[in-house]
């Protein structure tokens, strides 16, 4: 359904521009040039709203076609689906109308979508393996082998057209329900049951994407609109106006923001809501909702077939028509006797209903009542999407490392289903937190054997309000998938140099930062340092560059001599992830490295793996005799850190000390300078 907002936002903007009940404005636009504006906005919410049957079909039959089936499928599902309503919804004795598109058909438009789609797809693997052509291309495989699928669903629904019609003398189910619930009301009156009922029946329609107000139009004007009628006369007349339960009544003090009293929703979401998506919809919708124009709420949260959500918006209707009906029988607010446009926002149609300010108070009431009914749903809607969101976020950070291990790449962005969504919408965040400068960098200490700090690594950090904490992997790769990797990597250089300054001020320590092969690549990256250091007034020699092992086995000769280079400037240069792989002995013959950081499976593998020990200890051999440092990394146990120093390393950083933590807390460890463990 989110496919459809574009189209359905449109139309509200066109229908509240047309709805304002405002006099002045009215014929102010009735006379702007010519009332050619009107006629504008009327063809842009009839080619919206006005068909919104069928973008519903189209959009999700598309969106099951695509999550589904393959590229091919995906293409044809909305056609298939098309094809199918029409065979299904047309009247046999009557020529094709635009009828069926339009809003009073929205159930049958989106349970002939779902049905229709499901079986396309699956008749499509069910036959396509046993009636494939093999042709050159592999396309037009897919399109002969949907021919006889697609047929199949299109027959299936014009018989179902031709069952209905001979069974019960309707074409649709709708106009069934229709029909039936006309002869129901007629015989109940206008009580508070009879309003009850009405309200129920019209918001388990609407839940189900039925146009309840369109399929009980009938007996709105039949039976609710004619109690309207007596108390005008009866007005008129002189008289006390008797009838309570009417049209303008449910208007005005149960339907306020429309079917669901979807104000209050609105309401419940602005306080209460974290996710900023839903905040956004809820915001851009927040208008329309004033004037009683919900769509975007109803096809764009969703509200429809929303299972979290079909509890309040049918209790909250209900609860109020029974308050509000109470109120009036008691006095407290006189009987809804004048005549109010739909239209007319909240407070002045109570007045305006009613004659008197209590009408408004009422609404007021109504209001806080059905913001407590929705308060909880939202809650649980929230929990419920952020554990998915979690769930998604696990699932693309494990595929990121997965891929990793396997020397392979798959676009996220082009994966279906949630984790395609979830990558889309995460790098959406993440570029408006980039452009913002909102980037966070965390600190992890690095401690001698005595448990002196001697310095600390630079990490990337991304607390996501959904998602929890995004791993620096997945980071990279939304941001590279994003085109902003360049624009995330300077800020985090930046950053480094900047926070550094902060720290040496205070201690002499050096921090590290990670220096990627595709930073290294750029031929003006010694003069961004350079640039840098001069900015900040960083002595290079408190500057550290880590390497992976990666970066160092892709490096060009240019890329070799910009790192010369920085190291002749001061800075220290580190490898990170070091084992005992070829290009780490290669790049070691070169004598480029101050500093090899131990690769954190052999630190791991420490306590029962003998191997790991003799590894390290050839390391810590050749790092005494070609003179650079070795630093530990994932020291979690107080075990693995007396291995370390029984082998002769001397330098440890893990969660033993200290995770990565914020600037603030990493200047609070320099003041003790020593770790007690």
């Amino acid at each position: 359904m989110v496919l459809a907002l574009p189209a359905i936002v449109t139309g509200c903007v066109a229908l509240v521009l047309q709805s304002l009940p405002i006099e002045g404005y009215q014929e102010f636009l009735s006379g702007l040039a010519n009332g050619t504006v009107v006629s504008v906005l009327s063809l842009v919410q009839n080619a919206t709203l006005g068909i919104i049957s069928l973008i519903m079909l189209l959009t999700i039959s598309y969106s099951y076609g695509r999550e589904q089936g393959d590229g091919v499928l995906g293409g044809i599902t909305p056609f298939v689906a098309l094809a199918a309503y029409i065979a299904f919804a047309i009247q046999q004795d009557r020529m094709f109308t635009f009828e069926i598109f339009q809003s009073t058909w929205l159930f049958n438009a989106i349970l002939v979508a779902v049905l229709a789609s499901v079986l396309f797809i699956k008749l499509c693997g069910w036959m396509g393996q046993r009636w494939r052509t093999y042709t050159d291309g592999t396309e037009l495989n897919g399109i002969i082998a949907a021919i006889f699928p697609a047929g199949a669903v299109i027959l299936l629904f014009a018989l179902l057209n031709v069952a209905m019609v001979n069974l019960f003398g309707v074409p649709n189910f709708q106009t069934l329900f229709s029909d039936w619930l006309a002869a129901l009301f007629n015989g109940m009156g206008r009580g508070l049951i009879s309003g009850l009922v009405f309200v129920f029946s019209l918001h388990f329609m609407w839940f189900f994407g039925v146009h309840g107000g369109n399929v009980l139009d009938g007996v709105a004007k039949g039976v609710f609109e004619t109690g309207m009628d007596i108390n005008v006369q009866q007005v008129l007349a002189g008289q006390v106006p008797t009838e309570i339960m009417t049209k303008t009544f449910l208007d005005t003090f149960v339907l306020f923001g429309g079917c669901g009293t979807l104000l209050a929703l609105v309401i419940a979401i602005l306080i209460h809501e974290r996710r900023k998506n839903v905040l956004r919809l809820t915001r851009l919708a927040a208008v329309p909702v004033l004037f009683n124009i919900n769509e975007l709420m109803v096809f764009g949260l969703p509200v429809v077939l929303n299972p979290i959500y079909v509890v309040p918006f049918i209790l909250t209707p209900l609860v109020l028509t029974a308050v509000s009906y109470l109120a009036t029988v008691l006095g407290w607010v006189p009987v809804a006797a004048h005549g109010v446009r739909w239209t007319t926002p909240l407070f002045l149609s109570g007045y305006a209903a009613t004659g008197s300010i209590a009408g408004s108070l009422l609404q007021l009431f109504n209001l806080a009542i059905g913001v407590l009914i929705y308060t909880p749903f939202v809650k649980l809607s929230q929990r419920r999407a952020l554990r998915q969101a979690k769930r998604d976020v696990e699932a693309l950070t494990n595929l990121v490392l997965e891929e990793e291990s396997r020397g392979e790449r798959v676009a996220l962005f082009e994966r279906p289903g949630r984790i395609g969504s979830m990558a889309k919408s995460l790098a959406a965040d993440l570029e408006h937190l980039v452009r913002t400068k909102g980037v966070t960098l965390y600190y992890q200490p690095q401690v001698d054997t005595s448990g002196r700090m001697v310095g600390g690594e630079a990490l990337l950090r991304w607390e996501h309000p959904v998602g929890g904490w995004i791993a620096p992997p997945l980071i990279i790769r939304l941001a590279e998938e994003g085109g902003f990797l360049s624009t995330l990597e300077d800020q985090v250089m930046e950053y480094t140099f900047r926070d550094t300054a902060k720290i040496t001020s205070r201690h002499p320590v050096m921090i590290s930062f990670n220096l990627t092969a595709r930073q290294l690549d750029r031929p003006d990256i010694v003069e961004r340092i350079e640039r840098l250091q001069r900015k900040y007034s960083v002595p290079m020699e408190y500057m550290g560059l880590e390497l992976t092992e990666q970066t160092a086995l892709t490096s060009t000769p240019e890329m070799t001599e910009r790192l010369t280079t920085l190291h002749d400037l001061g800075i220290q240069i580190i490898m990170d992830d070091f084992g005992m792989g070829h290009s780490s002995m290669m790049y070691l013959q070169d004598n480029r490295f101050d500093v090899v950081k131990l690769d954190g499976s052999l630190v791991r593998s420490l306590a029962d793996n003998t191997r790991s020990q003799d590894i390290i200890s050839s390391i810590l051999y050749l790092a005494e005799s070609l003179k650079f440092k070795v630093v530990a990394e994932f020291v979690e146990t107080p075990e693995q850190r007396c291995t370390l120093e029984r082998l002769g390393c001397d330098l440890y950083q893990g969660y033993l000390y200290s995770p990565a933590v914020p600037l603030e807390k990493f200047m609070g460890f320099l003041k003790n300078c020593d770790f007690e463990l």
